[in-house]
């Protein structure tokens, strides 16, 4: 049987029934499941974690009282929630800085890949758009696990192909300054600064550029970075360019964290996730 591309909406049926009340983010594990994807490549392909992806399909098959992904599916087919318009993707914001020469020639050919990217592929598309443009081995984002020193790579491309999900510890890689201080720039010599970090060491790495990842009130939600196994050039352009994409992929990461949270089994939103209590 083919791959059928599976869309839930609202709107559709009885509103009350709470086999209906799927969350955006539960719609879209669903149709990824439906095309055949496993667990896992969900999660790489919504850049999240593959136990965000389990959580939001329990929730799946308690609200349609089913017990695996084939009863799942066929539930959802039974009640003809299909044909749902793709979404819109959001432009990129204007930025006021005036940029000359290379640097501009770079941002315009970013913004030539990921301008139409909406969502969980903007994350994809801007990693191997930066390994593209900017000549890079490694790109990729990563958000912090609560209460714990361990993120979740939840990005990662090598040379334009996506890698396998990972971890990674704050307190031994870049990741930790990149959150502390807001960025983080060496263009040589890295492991000298970080001499435990074992992917770092077993791959080589030498140059490495992040910054931080805020959401609208300047909470930290992730890391965007670029690394390479040679030097990097023209560090300092490359962090300005970094600097001018981390408004909307934070925007978007700190979105997609919002709708996990909603999506999970007993969680609430409180006022702090739509208001600036600082």
């Amino acid at each position: 049987m083919p791959n059928r591309r599976l869309h839930l909406q609202s709107g559709q049926g009885d509103q009350e029934d709470p086999r209906l009340e799927l969350t955006p983010r539960e719609r879209e594990v669903v149709e990824l499941v439906a095309e055949g994807l496993s667990n896992r490549e969900v999660a790489q392909r919504l850049c999240r974690s593959p136990r965000t992806i389990e959580n939001h399909l329990r929730s799946v098959y308690q609200k349609l009282d089913v017990r695996n992904r084939v009863a799942m599916i066929r539930a959802a087919s039974d009640l003809d929630l299909l044909d749902a318009p793709e979404p819109e993707t959001p432009d990129l914001p204007n930025s006021e800085l005036e940029l000359k020469g290379r640097t501009l020639d770079l941002i315009r050919a970013l913004d030539g890949h990921v301008a139409r990217a909406g969502h969980s592929q903007y994350f994809v598309e801007l990693a191997k758009a930066l390994t593209k443009v900017l000549g890079v081995r490694w790109a990729g984002m990563t958000e912090p696990i609560v209460q714990s020193d361990e993120l979740d790579v939840i990005c990662m491309v090598e040379r334009g192909e996506l890698m396998a999900q990972s971890e990674c510890r704050a307190s031994i890689s870049p990741c930790g300054p990149v959150l502390r201080d807001g960025q983080f720039v060496k263009a040589d010599g890295l492991m000298d600064g970080f001499p435990n970090w074992e992917f770092g060491r077993d791959v080589g790495l030498r140059g490495y550029v992040g910054v931080r990842l805020d959401d609208q009130f300047g909470r930290p939600v992730g890391t965007l970075w670029v690394m390479d196994s040679e030097p990097i050039e023209r560090a300092d352009e490359v962090l300005l360019i970094l600097r001018l994409f981390r408004g909307r992929t934070g925007a978007e990461l700190a979105l997609a964290q919002l709708t996990d949270r909603l999506g999970e089994s007993g969680a609430k939103i409180t006022s702090d996730d739509i208001t600036d209590r600082s």
